[in-house]
């Protein structure tokens, strides 16, 4: 590891504005040790990247309107609502695992998944059993330039930031307390052949991009997508997933139709992520009144209970699951062919096949659905 740099710039060189608005030590907030500092203040000088995170599910990890449902259900359940809350919280505002405020009380706390956070992680350790992290909140800086230099902070290179999963690791692999895999993101991109590629998480999820990574006076013209885009983006799975009809053969009123999808770039088993996702492969017919006799198949990774029985909420994902039901999910560099059979009413005007991804975590909205992939076979053609 590069060492520490604590290389000051003279004060002729620093922008009158970053010196009256630049990044400051956080209030402690009746906190013991280091505080981290909000990401406003990192805004001051890494705007782009802010703008990014702020787009992005960590920004919303502790305040999105499902996950504080399912916080105030877990901690219902007649468990330890003090650990179910804490088992909650320190992957979606992590933060609390110095500050303690596992209230969400706290403006910081209820940035979620923010820039000190991540950028304070010196090592993780995934078989430690409160929390995977080894936590360095203060001056020091980690992130992945090897020669960066910074006028309000010392600045630290890490491997852990440039090329390793486990940084990501950390929230998106978790066994429940009966042992069950209810996140299993890691150890399925483990088994598949990105790991010998030298492929990680960030290659796909925080791919490089045009921009400086400070405001002014960088040398970087180059930068992580701090957007940290996954399968709740359309772009995201049209990157990795594909669908196409390998055959349509005409007989009469019926057409049998042959689809086949493939996970061409997902670096792990699709959908990723907990078992309320679903990718549905579907076929319909198009008529002048809509989309009529629409059959479908659906791959998802099925959540059972102790006593066999299938589970459909987060809170029950992460406290009831005792085992893996079907999972009939795309692996990587998987194609897989459907066949269907639709009746073809008299006015159709085109086969249609459709990809799309369906997220049923929130119980009040309903499932949300994005269509991946989109292919048609017009009458007559």
């Amino acid at each position: 590891m590069k060492p520490i740099s604590t290389r000051r710039w003279p004060l002729a060189f620093v922008p009158l504005v970053l010196l009256l608005a630049g990044p400051r030590p956080a209030a402690s907030e009746g906190d013991t040790g280091p505080a981290y500092t909000p990401a406003r203040e990192c805004a001051t000088c890494h705007q782009t990247i802010h703008t990014y995170w702020s787009e992005s599910a960590h920004a919303r990890a502790a305040t999105r309107p499902s996950f504080l449902d399912a916080l105030g259900a877990a901690a219902g359940s007649g468990a330890d609502a003090a650990a179910v809350r804490r088992g909650c919280v320190w992957c979606h505002a992590p933060t609390a695992l110095v500050t303690g405020d596992w209230d969400l009380a706290r403006p910081l706390t209820r940035e979620g998944v923010t820039c000190d956070f991540c950028h304070t992680v010196a090592d993780v350790d995934l078989a430690r059993a409160d929390h995977p992290f080894d936590l360095k909140p203060g001056k020091v800086k980690r992130g992945p330039l090897e020669y960066a230099d910074s006028s309000f902070h010392e600045t630290a290179y890490s491997v852990l930031h440039k090329a390793s999963p486990l940084l990501c690791a950390s929230c998106h692999e978790h066994r429940n307390a009966l042992g069950a895999p209810v996140l299993s993101t890691f150890s399925e991109w483990s088994a598949g052949p990105y790991p010998a590629r030298g492929q990680t998480c960030q290659e796909c999820h925080m791919p490089l991009v045009p921009g400086d990574s400070v405001r002014e006076g960088s040398t970087a013209r180059r930068i992580n997508l701090h957007r940290a885009a996954g399968g709740d983006s359309a772009s995201q799975l049209q990157r990795g997933l594909e669908l196409r009809i390998a055959s349509l053969d005409l007989s009469g009123d019926t057409a049998a139709v042959q689809v086949v999808v493939t996970n061409s770039g997902v670096g792990h088993s699709a959908p990723g992520g907990l078992a309320t996702t679903s990718l549905v492969v579907a076929v319909g017919v198009e008529t002048p009144s809509g989309l009529r006799n629409r059959r479908e198949v659906v791959y998802r990774r099925e959540m059972r209970d102790a006593g066999g029985r299938p589970l459909v909420t987060v809170p029950d994902l992460f406290l009831k699951a005792a085992s893996v039901g079907e999972d009939s999910r795309l692996r990587q560099k998987e194609a897989r062919t459907e066949r269907f059979t639709v009746p073809l009413p008299g006015d159709w005007r085109a086969v249609v096949a459709r990809l799309e991804y369906r997220d049923a975590s929130d119980p009040k909205g309903g499932p949300r659905t994005i269509l991946v992939a989109e292919e048609r076979r017009e009458r007559g053609r």
